[in-house]
């Protein structure tokens, strides 16, 4: 389910809408008050200081007002004078959240933390961060995060505001003031260092390159992969009684000695335990796999290093002669296709399981009703450490919370933070790494996960990865469903837009059988979204929602627009992706599109004119007359606005 509350994320605000923030003295930065003037560290270098200078922004005061009614005040390099009226007798604050007669205080002067905005590139501005407002129903404090982008082509402008995580208020501004001022390579900054709380970890910019991506590959491969038979939960449906699965055992591999009254079987036993030397992946060729994953044009991939069975993919001393290396395939296939992923130019990341079902150490914390945290601190943590070390992954995808309440507490029992700050503070991929929602009840992350195939069909304020299958039903390889059962690739891409045009990733999966093989069915359906995007990719990589997301009078249309370099929206062009090519003759109608007289319109991967007009009830364009051969697309269409109202 997803585990972020989010109000509303607004875009193109009026240019009258500014945003100006306080800086003070940070944890980790000077900031003069005076002048605004700040060092800021350069996160991919030893040394190096960025200096950067708001005070051309003093004084300056911006109100907004979100969809649910709530208003925003702020101001910059002092607290807020004078305050709106429903705050006044609050403490003196830089920035209050109001409505009707109730008022918040945004954080204070006194409790600022500052780091750069993007963790791999400081040069792209400042996130500031306030602490301490007034707290809310659960008795955390609110706070604010203001970011600024350097942007030298505007004074100054508000894109978006959204509460992400909760009582988490985050500001997107772009301005010419947040650019360095100067670099000294040689001066050294102290890091920013992150507690072990989900308050401070919510500080942490965010890797700018997963919302450039767009795309990715999910793998789901296992000890699950050997029976192939309904899911990858066939070890729990089997010990729970499913009789599906219980009789399909017994028949074909062995007594597996589940409820043997309802069950009976004569005849050599066989457990799941035995299913573990029959997954060989002889057939395994990781150079392959990452070729055909990179001509799906995905730009990342996610591999199940541990499921919830708590088989590894790769040797780890906590599961001893239950991983890759000690039985089955005897190679280290985490190990394996990382290499060959990074080599073919794509990002690795690797899917891991917080629980394991029937792991006894964590039965004994389950039964301890969670005043035990043996598992998490003897298996868990140190497992995950050591996938950080090997690998370095560039993300790290948790699932798995656990079913009971105490299990299911991100902070209590997982100690999530206390992992995740390690990973910040000290993690060998700490400028690139990020990890997601999925870390049980109350978790922060770097994204939201969403529930499994998740798929709004609506902006969404926080950026978001919808996680969808191949194979409808199954995130593991399933052999006994047929053709029919397979999505096809109109039906992906159109998951693939939808996605992008509302802030968010798809990542894709497929489930390889157990000797190591991708099959066809999966193969074609990456090879099919690869050939689209080759010619339509523009409209899907870097890019940015749009002003609007779909249009409802042009049926399955979808709108995006390119960032610019500071990351903003280039909202004078758009690209609207349609699925429907019209009867010949009969225009195509956008009606929430306004042109002017300088606009052009183009078809992606036809170079001939298009004609277009505007009329009273929106943007006519007509498709050109095209030959099967010359048609760039038989699923969907690219049209490329420029020079917009």
């Amino acid at each position: 389910e997803p585990l972020f509350r989010s109000r509303i994320s607004l875009y193109s605000l009026n240019m009258k809408s500014l945003l100006c923030l306080v800086a003070l003295i940070s944890p980790f930065l000077r900031i003069d008050a005076a002048s605004c003037s700040q060092k800021v560290p350069n996160l991919s270098s030893p040394t190096g200081c960025y200096t950067y200078d708001l005070s051309a922004l003093a004084g300056k005061v911006f109100a907004l007002t979100d969809m649910n009614g709530y208003d925003y005040s702020a101001t910059v390099c002092t607290n807020l004078n004078p305050v709106p009226p429903q705050c006044k007798g609050k403490p003196a604050a830089p920035a209050y959240q109001h409505i009707n007669s109730s008022c918040y205080v945004l954080g204070l002067l006194n409790e600022t933390m500052t780091y750069p905005v993007d963790s791999q590139k400081s040069e792209r501005g400042v996130r500031v961060a306030y602490q301490g407002g007034d707290p809310d129903s659960d008795d955390e404090n609110r706070a604010v995060i203001l970011d600024f982008f350097c942007d030298k082509d505007v004074d100054m402008t508000v894109q978006s505001v959204v509460e992400f995580p909760a009582y988490t208020y985050r500001f997107a501004i772009f301005s010419s003031h947040a650019c360095p001022m100067s670099y000294n390579a040689s001066e050294a900054c102290p890091i920013p260092k992150y507690e072990n709380n989900w308050r401070s970890l919510s500080f942490r910019p965010v890797p700018s390159w997963f919302d450039d991506v767009k795309f990715g590959i999910f793998i789901h491969w296992g000890l699950f992969s050997v029976p192939a038979f309904h899911s990858e939960w066939y070890w729990h449906k089997l010990m729970t009684g499913d009789s599906s699965v219980v009789e399909f055992h017994n028949r074909v591999y062995g007594c597996s000695g589940v409820m043997p009254d309802k069950f009976p079987c004569t005849g050599p036993s066989f457990t799941y335990a035995d299913f573990a030397p029959m997954f060989k992946a002889e057939m395994f060729n990781p150079d392959d796999w990452a070729a055909t994953l990179k001509k799906s044009g995905a730009k990342y991939v996610v591999l199940t290093s541990k499921h919830h069975e708590g088989w590894c993919n790769f040797p780890s001393p906590q599961h001893w002669n239950w991983n890759s290396m000690d039985v089955g395939p005897n190679r280290d296939l985490v190990g394996n296709l990382t290499s060959s992923v990074r080599a073919a130019g794509l990002r690795m990341g690797l899917y891991h399981s917080l629980r394991e079902w029937y792991n006894p150490i964590y039965i004994q914390d389950n039964e301890n009703n969670c005043s035990t945290t043996a598992f998490v601190d003897e298996i868990l943590i140190p497992t995950l450490e050591d996938i950080v070390h090997k690998y370095q992954p560039d993300v790290i995808w948790a699932d798995g919370a656990g079913d009971a309440p105490c299990t299911h507490d991100s902070v209590k029992y997982w100690k999530a933070p206390d992992f995740i700050s390690w990973l910040y503070n000290e993690g060998p991929n700490r400028d690139t790494v990020l990890v997601n929602s999925r870390w049980g009840t109350g978790s922060g992350g770097d994204y939201n996960t969403g529930g499994d195939r998740f798929s709004p069909g609506v902006l969404q304020a926080e950026k978001f990865e919808s996680c969808y299958t191949i194979q409808m039903s199954s995130w593991g390889y399933d052999r006994t469903e047929g053709l029919d059962r397979f999505w096809n690739a109109s039906h992906l891409i159109y998951q693939l837009v939808s996605s992008v045009a509302c802030n968010g990733n798809l990542l894709l999966n497929i489930g390889p059988t157990h000797d190591g093989r991708v099959l066809p069915m999966f193969e074609d359906r990456l090879t099919e979204m690869g050939d689209w995007l080759i010619i339509n990719g523009e409209a899907i990589y870097n890019t940015t929602p749009y002003r609007i997301q779909f249009d409802t009078a042009a049926k399955h249309t979808w709108f995006t627009s390119p960032k610019l370099p500071s990351g903003r929206c280039d909202c004078m062009t758009a690209y609207a992706i349609t699925f429907e090519w019209p009867d010949t003759g009969k225009d195509f109608v956008l009606t929430r599109i306004k042109s002017t007289s300088s606009t052009q319109v183009t078809l992606l991967g036809y170079s001939g004119t298009i004609k277009f007009s505007q009329q009273s009830d929106g943007l006519h364009v007509m498709p050109p007359e095209l030959s099967p051969s010359q048609n760039p697309s038989t699923i969907a269409w690219v049209y490329k606005m420029t020079n917009l109202a």
